[in-house]
């Protein structure tokens, strides 16, 4: 079951290629403006627990800071070692200029 939430707003959204934190309903959620697309994972590398938004965004890629595992940013996939586990992506809709992710995707 679907559940969607309001997490912000482009405007608050400003750079290309940051990693914005959010505390979505109690769940830490990474979101990253990409020109007129927006991607959101849980905050959470999947290697040692670490927060994604310390790191660096590049192309569609976010790198952990500290032990620099590596996912894409629009499927959670892992780029890069030592995280085995992908990290969840949510699916994003865009209303007017607010930002809303599925907490709950199917």
């Amino acid at each position: 079951m679907s559940r969607w939430v309001k997490v912000t707003t482009l405007d608050a959204l400003q750079e290309d290629d940051v990693p914005y934190p959010f505390d979505v309903d109690g769940e830490p959620v990474v979101v990253i403006r990409k020109g007129r697309e927006v991607y959101a994972l849980r905050d959470v590398c999947t290697h040692m627990e670490y927060p994604l938004h310390d790191g660096r965004v590049e192309d569609y890629v976010i790198e952990c800071a500290y032990h620099g595992a590596r996912f894409d940013i629009r499927t959670g996939e892992v780029l890069a070692l030592p995280a085995f586990v992908p990290v969840q992506a949510y699916p994003v809709r865009l209303e007017g200029r607010e930002v809303w992710i599925d907490l709950e995707p199917e």
